[in-house]
């Protein structure tokens, strides 16, 4: 029996677990940190980025996770409490989606309308492509 094949989704999920399964805010330093006020501080103002999840993680480190939709990517931001970027992940959408991604059409363009099937696929409920 040979080694699982390895993936980028794999390794977000490992570390920092579902998608959604982190919180909606953090306290670094004295100040708290919801996704939009993350974007913000990372400069990270198109519309096609949209915040996941947030996470305290060992060694006062942070992390934000968000759907880049330019790149059509998962991403995670490993951070310090300066905000300074340590770390980044990237897995591709269609890891999640698999067909769905494929048979979504121009509706892959569309940030809002992935992160809608992604919840959708995460939570279990039956994800059937938009209609074009």
């Amino acid at each position: 029996m040979g080694l699982p094949e390895y993936s980028e989704k794999m390794l977000i999920e490992k570390e920092f677990g579902p998608l959604w399964s982190g919180a909606d805010s953090l306290l670094i330093g004295d100040k708290v940190f919801t996704a939009k006020e993350l974007k913000r501080a990372f400069d990270m103002w198109a519309a096609d980025v949209v915040g996941i999840d947030l996470h305290v993680l060992a060694g006062g480190q942070y992390a934000f996770r968000f759907y880049d939709g330019d790149d059509r990517c998962i991403v995670v931001f490993v951070f310090d409490g300066n905000l300074d970027i340590v770390r980044e992940l990237r897995a591709h959408i269609a890891e999640w989606l698999q067909e769905d991604y494929y048979a979504s059409g121009m509706e892959a363009f569309f940030a809002s309308t992935m992160v809608k099937m992604l919840r959708r696929k995460v939570q279990g409920e039956e994800s059937a492509p938009p209609k074009q």
